[in-house]
């Protein structure tokens, strides 16, 4: 395992982010989903009808899986395990009482937060090459120095954050205190500047400079969208192409893999990206400033748009991918994987997808993705978590 020289990386299960979307979820005191016995006839009827392609044979897990799928409403999933470096078992499940498309191995689903893994993956790469350094200012390097709007006054920390504390999720702005993360903040950062359309990365920035910081940039850590946002941006400026081209070109291209792109907030669907994406809510539009329209909170209803959060959580890709990557880099952190006996994990949550990748301590290695979280609202919001844990003990145990 290889790993610059930051003050501290963060590899451990569970660890806690303020914000619901994007972030990881702490639930390491609650009950893993062990099996069907507590279901309705209809749920175990259902659970029997989900459609499962795929390689390897593993009825536990499949157990699991089709039985949170039935009991939670989840459309389309996908789970991949590696051992040792290869992909032991990858199923594509499809719940047909509520997809509107087949879930293949090759279906990309949206990462949510999932998508700093590649990020990060793309700083350690650069890092690597001397292209950037840890210590460096990101701002200044970016040339994004000037508030929106004009004239607003900056605390002169902000200039101070580093590519280090951004990474570390130190950056100085805590959004559980604030209550305020531009990443599903842009229809209201575009209102604030008196524009009739949409923001870009470099507006959102300016307009996050002059927001307060709760902390001193480097010392305390809290979760933070924004950051791999502005880190997403400083790949492409040390690469010298776009995000989406590096995903694609460089790191995608050395894996064997071509299908890490971004998910297009609104519109057509991706080749191979699965139909839809399930969430209850409606709000006014991050993309169609002047409608008063409410949209569906995954196509923008939400005032976040992919084509601007991109490094924070735009990704979209598949299971095997996402085993791919594990393969070479740390989930979580910048770095190489950890050795047995450590462990790593990432979550990701947005409107319309849930994702979970853990590297375990015994070697072995998994993702999970789903084009759902309606569930994190109603009466089980910890389905998801039960379920990762019941994963982890049927890969680390039988």
């Amino acid at each position: 395992m290889k790993r610059f020289g930051f003050r501290s990386v963060a590899i451990a299960v569970g660890l806690a982010a303020s914000a619901v979307a994007c972030s990881q979820r702490e639930g390491s005191n609650l009950p893993a989903l062990t099996s069907l016995s507590g279901e309705s006839r209809n749920e175990t009827v259902q659970a029997k009808a989900i459609e499962i392609r795929g390689i390897g044979k593993n009825t536990r897990l499949d157990g699991f899986v089709t039985a949170f799928m039935a009991q939670n409403d989840v459309p389309n999933a996908e789970l991949a395990v590696a051992e040792a470096g290869k992909i032991t078992f990858s199923h594509a499940y499809t719940n047909p009482a509520i997809a509107t498309s087949t879930t293949e191995r090759s279906t990309i689903i949206r990462l949510a937060s999932l998508s700093k893994a590649w990020t990060s993956a793309a700083l350690y790469n650069l890092i690597s090459a001397h292209k950037i350094e840890p210590n460096w200012k990101v701002f200044h390097y970016l040339g994004i120095t000037k508030p929106l709007p004009a004239g607003a006054h900056v605390d002169p920390r902000v200039y101070n954050i580093t590519i280090e504390d951004m990474i570390l999720h130190e950056s100085g702005w805590d959004d559980s205190v604030s209550h305020f993360d531009p990443t599903f903040r842009m229809r209201q950062i575009a209102l604030a500047l008196g524009l009739n359309h949409a923001i870009d990365q470099t507006q959102e920035v300016r307009y996050q400079l002059h927001e307060p910081l709760q902390e001193k940039p480097g010392t305390t850590y809290a979760y933070c969208n924004f950051c791999y946002t502005v880190l997403g941006m400083i790949v492409a400026k040390a690469s010298g192409m776009s995000y989406q081209a590096y995903m694609t070109e460089v790191l995608g291209a050395a894996l064997g893999e071509n299908n890490v792109l971004i998910s297009p907030t609104v519109g057509r669907r991706l080749p191979n990206e699965v139909a839809k994406y399930y969430n209850p809510y409606f709000g006014r539009s991050a993309l169609y400033i002047a409608s008063k329209r409410r949209y569906p909170w995954p196509y923008s209803g939400d005032s976040l748009l992919n084509e601007i959060a991109q490094g924070a959580g735009g990704l979209a890709t598949n299971a095997d991918s996402m085993l791919l990557l594990m393969n070479h880099y740390i989930i979580w952190g910048v770095g190489t994987p950890p050795p047995l006996g450590q462990y790593a994990a990432r979550e990701g949550e947005m409107p319309g997808a849930n994702t979970y990748a853990e590297q375990l301590s015994n070697g072995i290695n998994f993702a999970f993705l789903v084009n759902t979280n309606a569930y994190a609202y109603g009466t089980n919001p910890y389905a998801f978590t039960s379920l990762q844990r019941s994963i982890e003990v049927t890969l680390l145990y039988s």
